[in-house]
């Protein structure tokens, strides 16, 4: 762990200047300096570099210390980046013992093991090498993507990683349990894909089927939850996005492996994937960090159209001012990787380029079926759309939706304005309006997430040693409660993270001080005692937040069957 009090003395004798002045052409202006902002697209100098300490950028919000400059540009974590200030500093990192439980740094050793046995058994298998070929996989993106090969067989990694011992292969996701007992091999016959985390690690694995090996199996089958996988907040080929520069303009998201594969094999670098699970706050959060665009692509169908507006209602959150999320849906019977292949790249990218944007899909998809020529439309496009637009973060784009709404339903803005202040006043006293579930957090309201949030302070990896069903649970729940919310999300991340490494994460951020006090606050309970603490906490939190995600669901389906009705009896009144 590398102490704080290195940390505080680094940043304070750091000199950000020279920090960013290698790597940003800077002119001087007074005390201070300005410069293009390398995290945005600029023809004017809006980027200032102050003497004492810190940067700011007044065209896009960047800001913060030469340690998150470092972080921000180069691509690094926390601790990589504390590692290349040193250096430039010309001092080392100091470490200290923890006694602290975290995850396993085994596992890590384990899963790159595992990688680097299913790329020496692809070497070997003609018939995967054939599929990969037929697909357009040259030998460079195999090799870029780390693609290997889970022979047939019960025991082949069990056999071949023996030395980590049966009890790491399955934490690790490799190995599998029945009901009677029996330990096999999880991936079987399968192209593999490793998953990197932001770090380039390779935390756990998804496996395709080809030829007909597969049938009557998923065509995917991906590594469970463990210490260092949770599915619902990863994103394959992110890390390889990454790599290709320091800011990326956008974000493709797109369905599967391949597809990602595919389009890096045609020079599209920017695509990711979610894990078989459907787009969420959290990946839209981790993706905005990158870029300030995400382009999401589903299919043309019902089921694409369903995937996009679940996608909506999970960004509208995270658009805060200068994020941009857009749609595009592809022609039936179409993927990313067919069409690539087969239309071209200049194609693809054109199609790309005519993406749908948030607030006009939003709109659009809010007035099917609604009759706008008549008062009851219109009046039933504002109950519906008002309560979503309330979700988004103050900024143009809400401003944007509340004009555009004020024309379609012949309303002046000003009242959509009050009725959304009304909205949220209702949301703050825990009263539903309109047949919607309030929204609502169990820390505001009684203090536990405080207690909570303080308790990670003192001692993060209490948050590692939390079960990873019930650690999934926590990060889920929280994703939407403020500062907890990001303290849960970056230790997540980050399991191996000290306290003074949380307070770095944070430094340049508004929450910076707030964090700092709650370290600074003397603590009672410390050690066992307050791990128990923490985890009787964990479980009142959930607890409350199952509750209202109960009542919620109880809102939504009243308010959906209310919508039904509706658009039924209009329908019939049409044809009548």
């Amino acid at each position: 762990m590398i102490p704080r009090s290195f940390i505080n003395d680094l940043v304070d004798r750091a000199d950000i200047v020279d920090v960013v002045g290698q790597r940003v052409r800077l002119k001087k202006a007074g005390g201070n300096h300005i410069g293009l902002c390398p995290f945005h697209d600029e023809k004017t100098p809006s980027f200032h570099v102050y003497a004492d300490g810190h940067f700011h950028c007044f065209g896009c919000g960047a800001h913060g210390t030469a340690l998150g400059f470092l972080m921000d540009y180069e691509n690094v974590s926390f601790p990589e980046a504390v590692e290349a200030l040193a250096a430039l500093a010309g001092v080392a990192v100091p470490r200290e013992a923890s006694s602290r439980p975290t995850a396993d740094p085994a596992l890590y050793d384990v899963l790159a093991a595992a990688a680097e046995r299913y790329k020496d058994w692809l070497k070997g298998e003609p018939a995967a090498i054939h599929y990969l070929k037929q697909r357009g996989v040259t030998g460079a993106v195999a090799r870029d993507f780390g693609i290997g090969f889970a022979p047939d067989g019960w025991e082949r990694i069990k056999t071949a990683l023996d030395r980590f011992g049966e009890g790491k292969l399955l934490d690790a996701g490799l190995l599998a349990k029945n009901d009677s007992g029996r330990v096999y091999d999880r991936f079987r016959e399968r192209i593999m894909f490793p998953i990197r985390e932001t770090r380039g690690r390779v935390i756990g694995f998804g496996g395709r089927i080809f030829g007909s090996a597969g049938e009557g199996q998923p065509k995917y089958l991906n590594s469970p939850e463990t210490d260092v996988f949770r599915k619902g907040r990863e994103l394959y080929g992110l890390f390889e996005a990454r790599r290709s520069g320091p800011r990326l303009d956008s974000f493709l998201v797109v369905e599967g492996y391949m597809d990602v594969v595919a389009l890096a094999q045609h020079g599209i670098g920017n695509a990711v994937a979610t894990l078989g699970t459907a787009i969420g706050q959290p990946h839209f959060e981790k993706l905005f960090r990158y870029a300030d665009e995400v382009v999401c692509c589903f299919d043309g169908d019902d089921a694409g159209r369903n995937a996009a507006w679940r996608a909506v209602e999970a960004a509208l959150p995270a658009l805060s001012e200068g994020r941009q999320l857009k749609f595009v849906f592809l022609p039936e019977g179409e993927d990313p990787d067919t069409m690539v292949r087969d239309q071209g790249r200049e194609r693809f990218l054109a199609l790309m380029q005519g993406a749908t944007p948030i607030g006009e899909y939003f709109l659009r998809r809010m007035r099917e079926g609604l009759d706008l020529s008549q008062v009851d439309g219109r009046a039933m496009l504002r109950e519906l759309a008002l309560p979503a637009v309330q979700r988004l973060p103050a900024g143009s784009l809400r401003a944007s939706l509340v004009r555009e709404l004020a024309d379609l339903t012949g309303s002046e803005a000003t009242d959509l304005e009050r009725i959304l202040e009304r909205i949220a006043g209702a949301a703050s006293a825990n009263v539903g309006r309109a047949g919607r579930a309030p929204s609502y957090s169990p820390g505001q309201q009684s203090g536990l997430a405080e207690r909570l949030l303080r308790a990670l302070v003192a001692q993060p990896s209490m948050l590692a040693g939390l079960a990873s069903a019930e650690r999934a649970r926590l990060v889920e729940a929280t994703v939407s409660d403020g500062l907890i919310g990001a303290v849960v999300d970056y230790l997540g991340a980050t399991p191996d993270a000290d306290t003074a490494t949380l307070l770095g994460r944070f430094m340049g951020d508004a929450a910076h001080a707030e964090l700092v006090a709650l370290a600074e606050r003397p603590t009672v309970l410390g050690g066992a005692a307050l791990a128990a603490e923490f985890e009787d906490g964990v479980r009142r939190y959930l607890a409350a937040h199952a509750r209202h995600a109960q009542r919620a669901l109880a809102h939504d389906v009243a308010d959906r069957a209310s919508m039904e009705r509706y658009l039924v009896a209009k329908r019939q009144a049409v044809a009548g």
